[in-house]
């Protein structure tokens, strides 16, 4: 007989795998995360804090954004997702135009995409933005529940938007970043 007890690793990557699978097919409106707990008086919520470091070793958190006076873009990712690498050209087209006025992390949300594999995706791809390995439970405290998930944070630390599991042109991408930058 099984004893689910026995196996605490059980738990955490049927959770894991759960959360992976169901992002896979969320198809969320554009609302702020609904997991972040303070709102402000215009309605937005706080984004929760978060530390990550890139695969080039570099550590980036809300705070840290925050500290710099620069807006945030976090864009939720994983390797095998198609979506995101429709994302990915775009992204890597506008980043450089933008990378002395905001900050912006791919956060990779499959933990299986390990810092070789994401490092690997990044040099195939030519990401020219900042990305990590994966880190699921950013993912969910920001109450995104989908992969190529667009998440702007302006420099109070509140959300402005969330763009869930969709393929966005450089131009809708330069659009965001403008709302966040001015």
């Amino acid at each position: 007989m099984f004893n689910i007890n026995k196996a605490p690793g059980f738990l955490s990557a049927t959770a894991v795998f759960l959360l992976i699978l169901s992002a896979c097919s969320a198809d969320q409106p554009d609302n702020p995360g609904t997991e972040a707990s303070a709102q402000s008086e215009t309605g937005l919520k706080q984004a929760p804090d978060f530390e990550v470091t890139t695969i080039d070793g570099e550590v980036m958190s809300l705070e840290k954004s925050m500290e710099n006076n620069k807006p945030l873009v976090v864009y939720f990712t994983a390797s095998w997702c198609p979506t995101c690498a429709r994302n990915w050209p775009a992204l890597s087209e506008v980043y450089p135009e933008y990378e002395d006025k905001l900050d912006l992390v791919a956060i990779g949300i499959d933990p299986t995409d390990d810092e070789e594999v994401m490092r690997n995706l990044a040099e195939k791809e030519g990401f020219t933005f900042p990305s990590t390995k994966g880190y699921p439970n950013v993912m969910v405290d920001f109450g995104a529940r989908s992969q190529a998930t667009t998440v702007g944070v302006n420099r109070d630390g509140y959300i402005v938007f969330m763009k869930s599991n969709q393929a966005l042109s450089s131009d809708e991408y330069r659009e965001l970043f403008d709302e966040l930058v001015n």
